[in-house]
């Protein structure tokens, strides 16, 4: 309760005519965790955000999001937007592959409004299986945890030179050979430097995409070629695919410590950039 009233008084203190909208819990600077209050004021209509440390309980200046960093966030809205996006996906892949379904019945003869019989089902099952097989793809590509909040893209780029090279140098050395400046990400033109040069992962062919499509990351690695996968304000590696029914999953082995270097599967749709390795 004590903290609960912090948050709320501290909000009051820095704009005493303000009302409060509202408080969520927030990711200010990975992985520490605060207070955002909204407090909208009464003459002006002006909305403005308060950030409080949990643990301290010093008021934090707010950080916009950039290309390169997460700026701060709440994590019920980002779990619910994931949320909406994912089951988004899934809908619309379980809609196409009925009405595939309904097109091979009627490509077939069958009627979709008669009762099912095994006749019926045999007419079916043969293009229904042809259409889509499960299948697994995972490279096994070793995965690190980054050693600070803006290590994602030298951390990704260290999993990567393993799998390559079978090397393991440093996080700060790939990140000072991506040109980085604390405490800030690294950009994708940037991140290349290390990619391409002779004294970094020494594959001066790779380059970045937006172009993010399953067809694309199954190439990749049926090929070999596990590759760095961007989300808004993060990088990891992807080292593998799978196809299950109409989903498609991508294997993500995230430099979030959150995530104790354990990989994860990742239903398609989040990425927004990739970076390739090319000799």
């Amino acid at each position: 309760m004590r903290y609960l009233g912090y948050f709320v008084t501290s909000p009051k203190n820095e704009y005493p005519e303000g009302e409060i909208k509202s408080t969520q819990m927030v990711v200010y600077d990975y992985p520490i965790v605060g207070a955002m209050t909204i407090v909208k004021d009464k003459t002006t209509g002006v909305e403005h955000r308060i950030f409080v440390d949990a643990y301290t309980l010093d008021v934090v200046p707010d950080k916009p999001a950039t290309e390169t960093e997460p700026g701060i966030w709440s994590i019920y809205e980002q779990r619910l937007k994931n949320g909406i996006d994912n089951n988004l996906r899934h809908w619309q892949k379980s809609d196409e592959l009925a009405k595939s379904i309904e097109q091979a019945a009627v490509n077939k003869g069958v009627s979709i409004n008669a009762a099912v019989t095994e006749e019926n089902i045999k007419k079916l099952s043969a293009d229904i299986t042809k259409s889509r097989t499960d299948v697994e793809v995972d490279l096994g590509a070793t995965v690190y945890a980054q050693i600070t909040s803006y290590y994602c893209a030298p951390a990704t780029a260290k999993m990567l030179t393993k799998y390559y090279n079978d090397e393991s140098p440093h996080q700060t050395t790939i990140y000072e050979m991506m040109n980085g400046v604390a405490p800030n990400g690294v950009t994708y033109p940037n991140q290349l430097l290390y990619y391409r040069s002779s004294n970094g992962m020494n594959k001066p062919d790779s380059f970045s995409t937006d172009t993010v499509s399953f067809a694309g990351a199954m190439n990749e690695i049926n090929n070999g070629r596990p590759f760095a996968s961007g989300v808004p304000g993060h990088v990891r590696m992807c080292r593998g695919y799978k196809i299950s029914g109409s989903n498609e999953y991508l294997r993500i082995g995230d430099p979030n410590p959150i995530y104790f270097c354990v990989p994860y599967w990742e239903a398609f749709g989040s990425e927004n950039k990739r970076i390739y390795v090319r000799s």
